[in-house]
């Protein structure tokens, strides 16, 4: 098997992308709610900075694809980007407000963790993003923070357990999906790295760290011809990339028969 040194070299630069969350706060028809749930309240959720559709529909409901019924019930596009500071009516019955009140619990600890790691904290940042998936489990963000802090801790294969789970729920998130491409590199699986990160590359086709991560992996996989072809796809898209000159450098070291 080739040497792991060009990977290693390259993970270091990779900076692993935290996800912050702030709490929202809460104060007719329709008459069921996004679960089917018959309405207790309409709760004026007043929107915090970086909250959207998704996410609120998530904190709510429990499910990001009732985006498109807040949208509908409050007169937005789907896509709409939220100010901070306004206000979206959410209906809500019994099991939805018990839910957002385990979520609004889980992301005090969600948010402590976040600042932790900030502060490389990791240890202290793993118990915080544990305490808050106990708080409710199925807290996906928490989840993805959780196996972030795993991996940067040196802790692979227990990020890749965590990641897995959270790609359940999130098999189209392509920060996810290169959080879990670097786990399994760092933890031997080269194969099931760059598998993972054409699926990133099919979602964000841009991606110019995933597009650079997938030639290293490649490599790692002993698949030589593919990693060089992909190395020069990557030099040819992005010729003054972040990784271009750790890619001349790969590729010249593979002529070399180093």
């Amino acid at each position: 098997m080739h040497s792991s040194r060009w990977v290693r070299a390259a993970r270091s630069a990779f900076a692993a992308a935290l996800l912050p969350l702030v709490l929202g706060a809460c104060g007719g028809p329709p008459s069921v709610t996004a679960t089917g749930e018959r309405t207790v309240e309409i709760v004026s959720h007043e929107v915090s900075e970086g909250e959207t559709l998704a996410s609120i529909a998530d904190d709510y409901y429990g499910d990001r694809e009732a985006a498109s019924f807040l949208a509908e019930v409050n007169g937005v596009p789907a896509d709409a980007d939220l100010a901070a500071g306004s206000v979206l009516d959410v209906p809500a019955g019994a099991a939805d407000l018990a839910r957002y009140g385990r979520r609004t619990e889980a992301k005090v600890h969600y948010n402590r963790g976040t600042m932790l790691a900030e502060r490389g904290d990791l240890k202290k940042a793993e118990e915080e993003f544990k305490t808050a998936l106990r708080i409710d489990p199925r807290f996906a963000d928490a989840g993805y923070n959780l196996g972030v802090v795993l991996l940067m801790s040196g802790e692979a294969s227990r990020s890749v357990a965590v990641l897995e789970q959270v790609v359940r729920v999130r098999r189209d998130d392509p920060a996810v999906l290169f959080a879990l491409a670097k786990a399994y590199l760092d933890s031997g699986r080269a194969g099931d790295a760059a598998a993972t990160l054409e699926q990133v590359l099919a979602l964000d086709p841009s991606n110019e760290d995933a597009l650079y991560l997938r030639g290293l992996a490649l490599l790692e996989d002993d698949r030589t011809d593919d990693a060089v072809f992909h190395l020069d796809a990557y030099l040819r898209s992005h010729p003054n990339g972040v990784w271009a000159e750790q890619a001349r450098r790969t590729l010249k070291d593979i002529a070399d028969g180093d």
